[in-house]
């Protein structure tokens, strides 16, 4: 296991590692053929994979950076998500942007002297608050959902609560700087990559994929910082 974790920590620490996952979202984008026909929804889900890609990378590394290519990845996301009738997954991006601008604040305030933020464990009281807040998260996300009047499979819907659910839990432990954020990110990483397969999305299903592999490097980063601590 310590050889899995160190292996995951030197690909994650690559400087060749960005390159590749760009090259990989890039290839996607190509696949929809857009020089034949531009579809709006694939151009700019590119785009914000694009700046997504390079978020969640230094947000991993603990890098306060990665909160300002945040708020470009989130614009671009939430409209693309919208466009493909994926309201639990674009709600949350709203939420996501400010968030980011908390995090801009925050994190520069918890800097360690190699400039990385400073990491905190999540005690037991907290993660009550985690599960309560995920719970009500997941109905408010039906709830809109209803009142919006969009019209989704049952997969759709339950998929895209779930997600809603754990993008705002996960996001509210990061922006905190709580390493177990990232479990949560595993978790609705491998939920977007099925409802973007099932929305023939293969831009956001490839970024999600890569974003899989960051969470679980994340993990890693952030848990060898917290026990150094």
């Amino acid at each position: 296991m310590d050889k899995l974790i160190a292996g995951i920590i030197l690909i994650g620490r690559n400087k060749f590692y960005p390159v590749f996952c760009i090259v990989c979202v890039s290839l996607a984008f190509l696949y929809t053929d857009p020089f034949t026909t531009v579809n709006i929804r694939y151009a700019i889900s590119y785009f914000g994979a694009f700046c997504g890609l390079l978020c969640v990378i230094l947000l991993a590394k603990r890098k306060n950076s990665g909160n300002l290519l945040g708020m470009f990845a989130v614009t671009g996301e939430c409209v693309a998500n919208f466009l493909g009738g994926n309201i639990g997954a674009s709600l949350p991006t709203f939420y996501y942007f400010c968030s980011h601008i908390y995090g801009i604040i925050t994190w520069h305030k918890n800097q360690d002297d190699n400039k990385s933020v400073k990491v905190r464990a999540l005690n037991e009281q907290a993660f009550l608050y985690t599960i309560i807040f995920l719970i009500c998260a997941v109905f408010f996300n039906i709830y809109l959902t209803n009142a919006i009047g969009v019209d989704n499979t049952i997969y759709q819907l339950i998929t895209n609560c779930f997600i809603f659910g754990l993008g705002v839990v996960a996001q509210l432990l990061l922006m905190l700087r709580y390493s177990f954020n990232w479990y949560l990110w595993v978790i609705l990483n491998v939920l977007v990559i099925g409802l973007n397969i099932y929305t023939d999305n293969l831009i956001i299903a490839t970024q999600y994929l890569i974003y899989l592999f960051n969470a679980i490097y994340g993990i890693c980063e952030w848990k060898q910082s917290e026990n150094k601590s």
